[in-house]
């Protein structure tokens, strides 16, 4: 019968020791830090929406890097865009109601739409724009979010 022991030991106030252990803090996500010099290298307005691109991302398990080197390819990440779109999908015509709806919805496109889905990385953006340049200069800019140092 260790039941009344119990309830004894608690109405006595006999408590275990609690430990001075401070928290600690979040470990900062490394891509988060490379998009947000990656976006302030080209001067891109604030907020740059990295937390939604990161989000996105790991819904959909699409490369993290790749909607914001499209979104500096077609528009300067959003200096030269509107309603709110900043990836220039549907050749600039669609309309957003926020980035971040914008993010979401491309993100979703990008791995479940048929003529994105089976697609390697070089295929989605031939798709998604069949300039012969263009999934090149992507690339190339996907490489430069890579080269960012992750040092806060």
């Amino acid at each position: 019968m260790l039941r009344p022991f119990f309830a004894l030991v608690l109405s006595l106030g006999v408590h275990a020791p609690q430990q001075n252990v401070a928290p600690t803090p979040p470990v900062p996500d490394g891509r988060m830090i490379r998009l947000e010099a990656f976006f302030d290298r080209y001067q891109c307005p604030q907020p740059h929406y990295t937390s939604d691109y990161l989000i996105a991302a790991d819904t959909y398990a699409l490369d993290y890097r790749l909607l914001p080197a499209i979104s500096v390819r077609e528009s300067t990440c959003g200096q030269y865009t509107r309603g709110n779109n900043h990836w220039g999908w549907n050749s600039a015509r669609s309309v957003f109601r926020s980035v971040p709806d914008g993010i979401d919805y491309i993100s979703r496109q990008l791995t479940q739409r048929p003529i994105y889905k089976r697609q390697t990385l070089m295929g989605k953006l031939w798709v998604y724009n069949p300039i012969p340049t263009y999934p090149g200069e992507v690339r190339k800019l996907m490489k430069e979010i890579d080269k960012a140092p992750i040092t806060p």
